[in-house]
């Protein structure tokens, strides 16, 4: 139901009546249908969610999920790695991260750039080299 257009409108314009899973979701969806301005605000209503429903870690799996977001939106291969680079340091404290794949399960962080997303995008720019795992290890 979250991968609706109007629904995700719905969720930004009211988020008190979702839960701070049910908008990092959304926020994820909007990823998917390639709308990260959408996917940015709802990851910020899901964020002040979990902060009010003290989900430490959702929270910290939901700004891995943002960077990564953010990342892939800059435009910038510089600014890609850069975002990249700090997403990979916040993955290697989590245990384990919500797939990029709907239905978003549960997977071991090390895996997170495995995620059909992340193939798809990665496809879309390693004709730049500029993106990717393998642009975890050059950047670091």
């Amino acid at each position: 139901m979250l991968d609706v257009p109007i629904i995700r409108s719905f969720a930004i314009t009211f988020p008190g009546l979702f839960s701070g899973r049910a908008l990092h979701h959304a926020a994820l969806h909007a990823v998917i249908a390639g709308d990260p301005g959408a996917a940015e605000v709802l990851f910020e209503r899901a964020a002040e969610r979990y902060r009010l429903e003290l989900e430490v870690e959702a929270l910290a799996r939901l700004r891995v999920h943002q960077l990564v977001t953010r990342a892939r939106a800059a435009g910038e291969p510089g600014r890609e790695a850069e975002l990249l680079l700090e997403s990979a340091q916040r993955l290697a404290r989590l245990g384990q991260i919500e797939s990029f794949d709907p239905p978003f399960a549960m997977i071991p962080a090390s895996g997170l750039f495995e995620t059909g997303h992340d193939r798809r995008s990665r496809g879309a720019s390693d004709a730049s080299g500029a993106s990717g795992p393998g642009a975890l290890r050059e950047a670091a």
